[in-house]
């Protein structure tokens, strides 16, 4: 009789101010839908910093153990303090498998850990169970979808921004453990020079569940103040496109496509956007897109759920309107 052996999952919650991430929740809450789905594995978590773990209460779903290294040293992210905790912690378990949501922290991290600890890394939507376990993700400007499998026993995973959510009627039965400091120099070799704290604001583009996106098709910055409007009044964020970007229009931070950003939003409403394949590879992910553009043959429309023809400077008043209408009674 051959005995199955069990597989041991690890996901990193990332936290920044203290707030943990929605997007590693979501991945906590998926690799445990994974796991349900396996019959032989369980999932661990690890969270690096100082962090009211209050405020997780239901938020996290299934069974399992997050390690807390809670130090201020970890407060704001290092690459070396963070591999190194995560690296220890992983090896001291002998977890088989290591997840982060799709981040520009974990893109800067997994690479690291994927060459310290000898493990295949891959990038996408997780595939199936078990050890051979694979990602699937759009390639070629989204035109092709392709499927990666780990070619060595440890697996790394970021897994891509995701619009399905896992629900567990009774919430989880999570129990937090503290780990030791860092017995280490590192506070020497890596001081802060400077902390950068951003006010509160409209969530990240990339975690936001509505976004309100626009294109060259605005006209002029100016005109990106009806989405934030409308962005405001749905309770989501701004976005843009490459050429919005370039001109200056918006930030970088808000970019989406494929030298930009990916999103996977509930809702998503591309404004002014023809639609170019740089951007679908952006927003594949997304549920329900809604087009406005005046050109009535963009390429945008052939992806959009619901699409409008129409001058966006004369939709957009319109529809923020209604809005305010709409949210006055209720």
């Amino acid at each position: 009789m051959v005995t199955a052996v069990m597989n041991k999952f690890l996901v990193f919650l990332e936290q920044r101010e203290g707030i943990v991430k929605p997007s590693s929740i979501s991945v906590w809450n998926r690799v445990q839908g994974l796991a349900a789905l396996d019959g032989n594995s369980v999932v661990s978590g690890i969270l690096a910093g100082p962090v009211e773990i209050g405020q997780l209460d239901g938020a996290l779903g299934g069974d399992g153990v997050i390690y807390h290294a809670k130090e201020d040293g970890l407060r704001v992210y290092n690459q070396e303090r963070y591999s190194r905790v995560i690296a220890d912690l992983f090896e001291r378990e002998a977890c088989t498998a290591l997840f982060f949501a799709d981040t520009a922290m974990t893109r800067d991290m997994a690479p690291r850990l994927s060459v310290r600890m000898q493990a295949s890394l891959l990038n996408g939507n997780a595939l199936g169970e078990g050890d051979a376990a694979g990602v699937s993700r759009r390639v070629y400007s989204a035109s092709f979808l392709a499927s990666f499998v780990p070619t060595r026993k440890l697996r790394i995973y970021i897994l891509s921004s995701s619009v399905r959510v896992v629900e567990f009627p009774d919430g989880g039965r999570i129990n937090f453990i503290d780990i030791e400091p860092l017995q280490s120099t590192l506070k020497d070799l890596f001081p802060v020079v400077r902390r950068i704290i951003m006010g509160e604001g409209p969530p990240d583009v990339a975690e936001a569940r509505i976004v309100v996106a626009g294109g060259r098709g605005m006209g002029g910055v100016e005109s990106f103040a009806l989405l934030e409007q409308t962005a405001l009044l749905l309770g989501g964020a701004v976005g843009a496109s490459r050429t919005a970007v370039d001109a200056g229009w918006r930030p970088h931070a808000e970019q989406i496509g494929q030298t930009g950003k990916t999103v996977a939003p509930v809702l998503y409403f591309a404004c002014g956007i023809s639609g170019a394949v740089q951007h679908l590879a952006g927003i594949g992910s997304a549920g329900v897109v809604v087009a406005i553009n005046s050109d009535r043959d963009a390429p945008i429309f052939n992806v959009a759920d619901y699409g409008l023809v129409g001058d966006v400077h004369i939709v957009l008043p319109k529809l923020i309107d209604l809005l305010k209408e709409f949210l006055k009674k209720q």
